[in-house]
Order: structure tokens, then C-alpha cells, then sequence
């Protein structure tokens, strides 16, 4: 009776090893996704179905649709192609029990240039939901908006 319990608490030892490095091995593979991003390598990060949202649309979108620019003078087809950089900061990643679900909150620097020659940078907020397809984490959802900023008062 005592070696059946014994047997039991072993495995389910093992099994919380095992599951906390695969949670450690799924965040791995989210950082590097996120730096490869921000080395401008986005190609393949996000699902068929994505739902966007940053502060340069009037509300989300789902991917392959394009959102509806907010009127400003830094809307995005104002920026000069290929101008655009981002310096993410992963403050908290979670990966869920099942292994198939995580979700990602970081500090990023969006940087572009506009067509104009102005040079532009944003300190803003993401949320990320990721999702495993076939083996490999994908963005499901994206949530960026810039930080609050007191406006100057004349």
C-alpha cells in the first residue's frame, strides 16, 4: 500500500518537472519569436484569423482585413516603408496548463519614420494572446496602444 503511494507521488513529481520545462522551453521559443520580430523578421507570426488592435486603428480588426486609420498626422500611410522598428520588453509571459494557450504582456519603443523625414517614437503597451498551431506559437491576438501622455495645456 505504502509503494503504491510512493509510485503515485513520484509520478506526479516528474510530472510537474517534466510540465515546468516545457512551460520553460514554450516561453523560450515565445522570447525568441519576439525578437525576431523586432528584428523585422514578422513573416509566419500570426494565425490566418488574427485580431489586431493599436492605437493607429479606430477599432480591432481580424487579419486578413485592414483596419480603419485613426485620422492623424502619424497615420501609418503616412510612414516611410520599412521604417518601422520595435524594442519589445517582455515583462510577464504565461503559458497555460494545456501548453496550447499563452499570453504575453511587454513594454515596446515603436520607432518609424515619416514620409516627410520626421522620426517618430512611441512608447507603448502590448497584450498578446499566442496559440500553438502544428507545434509552433502563434500570435491569435494583438493588443498595442501607446503610454498615456499628459497633453500641454496653451
Amino acid at each position: 500500500m505504502k509503494t503504491t503511494g510512493v509510485a503515485i507521488g513520484l509520478v506526479v513529481a516528474l510530472s510537474a518537472i517534466i510540465s515546468a520545462q516545457t512551460a520553460s522551453s514554450d516561453e523560450q521559443q515565445i522570447r525568441a519569436l519576439i525578437a525576431k520580430m523586432d528584428s523585422g523578421q514578422a513573416q509566419g507570426t500570426g494565425t490566418k484569423d488574427r485580431i489586431f488592435w493599436s492605437g493607429a486603428y479606430k477599432r480591432p480588426f481580424v487579419s486578413p482585413a485592414q483596419g480603419e486609420e485613426v485620422p492623424s498626422e502619424r497615420r501609418i500611410s503616412e510612414r516611410k516603408p520599412g521604417s518601422q522598428r520595435n524594442q519589445t520588453t517582455p515583462i510577464r509571459i504565461e503559458i497555460a496548463k494545456s501548453g496550447e494557450l499563452a499570453y504575453e504582456v511587454s513594454d515596446h519603443i515603436l520607432s518609424y519614420e515619416m514620409k516627410d523625414g520626421t522620426k517618430i517614437s512611441t512608447p507603448s503597451s502590448t497584450m498578446r494572446v499566442w496559440r500553438k498551431e502544428e507545434g509552433q506559437w502563434k500570435i491569435a491576438a494583438q493588443f498595442s496602444h501607446p503610454h498615456y501622455r499628459e497633453l500641454s495645456k496653451p
